[in-house]
């Protein structure tokens, strides 16, 4: 019994010493707690929300899992509550302590516990996602105003068929036992034309000013002597009817001409003609010009029946990188003016056919005149602008050098740039557009055109240490592109909403730093190099316009306004082009 006591005993003194030497079989340590994680189940990163509802409020439902459950969670500085499983949830109204509250949003999700933190941005869009709701079409509208501005060049076109040497040719001569006149050739002094919108057709009328018809005449075989028929202003009035000729023409097709000549007046030069013989000329004379405008009229229908305006208007074009293919689909008039229908494709042949689109009117929304209008879907804009303008902003560069010191001045002259460490030979430098991005259209007067949003572009910069690139400072600006037009050129502009630190390796070594204070001078250094590479950007709707064919006239587009149609993306563009 004693030596059973004594053996226990040995084995209680000697414990401490075997657990020690078995710590590491039976790892009797303190078992860290897993890594704090956190998931965003919703919204989901670029989603679009929808509209409004009937309040006009849009809320955003925030939902994730965060581990451990005991961690706390603010979104958008909101705490949330975190059930036992690490489920939360939270709704906020659109914009609440957002970055920019107009077009985009972006939630902002922090978990944290005693010791360490995680965070996710997650932006997200009102609307819909304008390219699910593009029609591939626009329609457009030359309104009276615009046809005014047209009528020289549709005046100089009649002026160019050389109608009267035509006529004249043509016109017989009359004969008869006593008298005879052989018309010589008719002259004007000038062609202008009038264009006005109706149902189903543009009225034309063309106005001959001072129209003279010159002529011999022989009477009795023994006088003979010149006589110039003054017809003053002839005027020829038709019905154009507006379509496209089988190579995609636009045409204007004359039906029901006729020609009204109200008067006529005699002039004989230095001849003396006694009143028998004006008699005798009275009805031959009033023949021969009542021929004219039977011919004036049938030549009309015959020689000007069709006239063609420019085209084709079937092209396809590379804009920045993107190929269009554009055609004319429709055209019709109405009291509002002349109505086109354009399908537009970026991946093949534009369609034939044109949907059916809600018709522009001859006035703005908002009540402006304007000459020429286009329905544009901000489908269009993100398919044509969103990537290429994107790839400009798509940058990955080393500077080194003098190039260091130059354009990374600003990344050193950050707050905490004094940290960068001694030993740095230059920056490795990466702006990224992000995948969340659209393109909207902005309404209103000298504001721009529209505007790029880009709610997460991702900034990465490094430090070159050894020939190796060393992270340094990471963040997710918030930035938008005004596009703007200046005649036919697009302007972008860019500018820098708010940029959020993510990680910043001065703060590592001084966490007193401000880290919004470091944000907004980020956002400087960011405007510098995103303007230099946006500069080397080029849009000209000229590269259209030039596409679809001249019209014989000189295009200068200006901006009258651009208004909301629906609220699904489609918006006026009105402007004045001649």
């Amino acid at each position: 019994m004693h030596q059973l006591l004594s053996s226990r005993l040995l084995v209680l003194l000697l414990a401490p010493a075997l657990l020690s030497a078995c710590r590491r079989d039976y790892a009797l340590v303190e078992v860290q707690g897993a890594p704090l994680s956190l998931t965003v189940l919703t919204p989901t990163y670029g989603e679009y929300l929808g509209l409004p509802d009937e309040t006009g409020s849009l809320n955003v439902e925030v939902t994730g899992i965060v581990s451990p459950a005991d961690a706390q969670v603010l979104v958008n500085g909101v705490r949330a509550e975190v059930d036992a499983n690490g489920n939360f949830s939270t709704t906020l109204p659109w914009g609440y302590e957002a970055i920019a509250t107009d077009r985009a949003f972006v939630v902002d999700v922090k978990a944290y516990d005693p010791d360490e933190s995680v965070r996710q941005l997650v932006p997200v869009f009102d609307g819909n996602d304008p390219r699910a709701t593009d029609p591939g079409a626009i329609n457009g509208l030359l309104t009276p105003t615009g046809l005014d501005a047209l009528e020289p060049t549709v005046a100089e076109m009649v002026d160019s068929l050389g109608i009267w040497d035509q006529l004249s040719a043509a016109l017989p001569s009359i004969d008869t036992d006593y008298l005879d006149i052989t018309p010589t050739g008719i002259t004007s002094t000038g062609t202008s034309a009038d264009l006005a919108p109706a149902e189903g057709a543009v009225t034309l009328l063309v106005t001959f000013h001072e129209v003279v018809m010159n002529a011999d005449i022989s009477v009795l075989d023994t006088y003979d002597f010149p006589v110039a028929i003054g017809l003053g202003d002839v005027m020829l009035g038709a019905n154009a009817v507006p379509g496209l000729s089988p190579d995609d023409m636009l045409t204007l097709a004359l039906t029901d001409a006729q020609a009204d000549i109200t008067g006529t007046s005699l002039s004989f030069g230095d001849f003396e003609v006694p009143d028998w013989l004006m008699a005798l000329l009275a009805d031959p004379i009033a023949s021969l010009v009542a021929g004219l405008g039977a011919d004036l009229a049938t030549y009309a229908l015959d020689a000007l029946g069709t006239i063609e305006l420019g085209g084709p208007f079937d092209f396809s074009t590379d804009l920045m990188g993107t190929q269009l293919s554009a055609r004319l689909a429709q055209v019709d008039a109405n009291t509002d003016g002349v109505a086109l229908g354009v399908t537009i494709s970026t991946d093949g042949d534009a369609a034939t056919d044109m949907p059916d689109l809600t018709p522009l009117t001859a006035q703005t929304p908002a009540g402006l005149d304007y000459q020429l209008g286009f329905a544009l879907h901000e489908g269009l804009f993100n398919t044509l602008i969103d990537s290429t303008v994107a790839s400009f902003l798509d940058i990955d560069m080393q500077l080194e050098g003098e190039y260091a010191d130059l354009l990374g001045a600003g990344i050193a002259g950050l707050p905490g740039g004094y940290d960068i460490p001694d030993d740095s030979e230059g920056y490795c430098i990466g702006f990224h557009a992000g995948d969340a991005r659209v393109v909207r259209l902005v309404g209103g007067v000298g504001a721009p055109l529209a505007q790029l949003w880009l709610p997460d572009m991702q900034i990465n910069i490094q430090t070159i240490q050894n020939g190796s690139c060393t992270d340094w400072l990471d963040a997710s600006v918030f930035a938008t592109v005004d596009i703007g037009l200046d005649g036919t050129q697009l302007n972008l502009d860019f500018n820098v909403e708010h940029a959020t630190v993510l990680h910043y390796g001065a703060y590592d070594q001084d966490p007193t730093l401000d880290l919004d204070e470091v944000g907004n001078d980020l956002g400087n250094v960011v405007a510098g190099f995103a303007g230099l590479a946006l500069s080397q950007a080029s849009f000209d709707l000229g590269d259209i316009l030039s596409g679809l064919g001249g019209l014989g006239v000189t295009l200068d587009p200006q901006i009258v306004s651009v208004e909301p149609l629906d609220e699904e993306g489609r918006y006026g563009l009105y402007m004045n082009v001649f």
